[in-house]
């Protein structure tokens, strides 16, 4: 990656149940240039870890079935994918997040979001990671 951000270099792996969200999320990261792969389960994402490409961020939602959002977060710190995190929320909660950035997530979004500032939130949060990775 050369010193000019540019979405395209980057895949987002987009993690929620809900079809529409995953949907509407894809359609939102790919107009601005991004890469996309969706998955409707922290088990999906799993299952796939050797498949993930690099450089990638994941966009987690906390409710998730089965496995929740921040147990994902943890599984894929174990399996050491450090890659940026996002988590989306409709839980507005103090522990969620304390938790959340407890366990390094990049941002934490309460639904709903605003698309411009979704898209901000998570340049900012791969750019911090470019920089941490250059020094």
């Amino acid at each position: 990656m050369g010193s000019q951000f540019a979405p395209s270099d980057y895949t987002v792996l987009v993690v929620d149940s809900d079809p529409q969200v995953c949907a509407e999320l894809t359609s939102l990261l790919e107009r601005v240039g991004y890469h996309t792969r969706t998955y409707h389960s922290g088990e999906a994402l799993l299952q796939s870890i050797t498949a993930i490409p690099e450089p990638a961020c994941v966009i987690a939602e906390v409710e998730l079935p089965g496995m929740t959002g921040l147990e994902l977060i943890t599984r894929l710190r174990q399996n050491n994918i450090l890659a940026p995190i996002l988590i989306l929320t409709r839980l507005g909660d103090v522990a969620t997040a304390v938790r959340a950035m407890r366990d390094r997530v990049a941002d934490y979004l309460t639904k709903p979001y605003v698309d411009r500032d979704l898209v901000n939130r998570l340049q900012n949060a791969l750019l911090r990671e470019a920089q941490a990775h250059a020094v």
